[in-house]
């Protein structure tokens, strides 16, 4: 208490009693202030709600479903909107005598709904699956009345299938830069999808036009409405008509290995001067495919035979004793 007098006292002599008493009241003045009126808590920007309130126009969504692979089940048809030359599609229908035959006119953008189905082949057995169609394209002329030198012109077939005629067959095929490279005129016994690759080997246009045969080679897969022969877990003849898409694959220890998309854009015929123009046109052939069929022990590949006189592949599967 002593120490408090002489401090007070100290003060009173110096006039400086006033600042302890001020110091005194701010205090207790700041507690009591505070609790009547807290202080706001600090609010920045919000980031959130400015962003937001700067966006327009129509929302964004996220498609997270996966995407398909290039050549696999369900994909889309690469035939499809494309520009291929031609136009017009030539469906043949010739009859068995070789004389009724039918064309249908289709734009040169091929369009198609087939569907391709997945497969799997062992050793040198492969399968073809599943159902589709298109419309495909192929390059048509005015008929001409042949001139002296014989040379041929690609055109409709005609009210018939003469001697002096001779296949044209148009094919399009997928390339690795993603389009489509058209094959026109496709040589019979030619390779897809090359000579370096040759998985499948054209034998030629099946007797009545309506389809083109091809070898299915060894290690080779294909999917698609195609038809194989002796059976899909087995084929070694595949039978594709015009418009209908075909995937051709390799087979390896992790499954098929998608190479290409094809399609037979056109069946139709090139009209020679003379016999002899159409006998030298119908028995030109790929040198590889050849070598591959002559070197073939298929014994399904035996029973479709080329015939020069009608330059169509026969189905003698078909034949029986006696020609009936």
């Amino acid at each position: 208490m002593s120490y408090l007098n002489a401090l007070l006292t100290d003060l009173r002599e110096r006039k400086l009693w006033p600042v302890p008493l001020v110091l005194i009241a701010v205090l207790v003045a700041v507690p009591v202030l505070l609790s009547k009126s807290p202080a706001a808590p600090h609010s920045g920007p919000s980031l959130g709600l400015a962003i937001a309130a700067t966006q327009s126009g129509n929302s964004v969504t996220v498609d997270s479903t996966p995407v398909q692979a290039p050549f696999g089940p369900g994909s889309r048809d690469p035939f499809t909107q494309q520009k291929l030359p031609g136009a017009a599609l030539v469906k043949a229908a010739v009859s068995t005598s070789g004389v009724t035959v039918g064309s249908t006119a289709a734009s040169a953008a091929s369009t198609g709904s087939g569907s391709t189905g997945s497969t799997a082949s062992t050793g040198t057995t492969s399968t073809s699956t599943g159902s589709g169609s298109s419309t495909g394209s192929a390059t048509t002329t005015t008929t001409t009345t042949p001139t002296t030198t014989p040379t041929p012109s690609h055109k409709i077939m005609p009210a018939g299938f003469a001697p002096t005629d001779a296949y044209h067959v148009s094919i399009s095929i997928t390339n690795k830069s993603g389009g489509v490279t058209p094959l026109d005129p496709f040589q019979r016994d030619g390779t897809l999808p090359n000579d370096q690759q040759p998985l499948l080997v054209e034998l030629g246009v099946a007797k009545g036009a309506h389809n083109v045969l091809f070898a299915v080679q060894s290690g080779a897969v294909v999917s698609g409405p195609g038809s194989c022969t002796p059976g899909p877990l087995d084929c070694e003849i595949l039978t594709l008509a015009p418009g209908q898409t075909e995937g051709i694959a390799t087979q390896s220890t992790k499954g098929p290995v998608s190479v290409a998309l094809y399609q037979i854009t056109g069946i139709s015929v090139d009209r020679f001067g003379s016999k002899a123009a159409a006998a030298k046109a119908r028995a030109k052939t790929d040198a590889v495919g050849r070598a591959l069929l002559d070197n073939s022990t298929s014994s399904t590949l035996s029973l479709f035979q080329y015939d020069p006189s009608l330059d169509a592949v026969v189905d003698e599967r078909n034949l029986t004793v006696g020609g009936n």
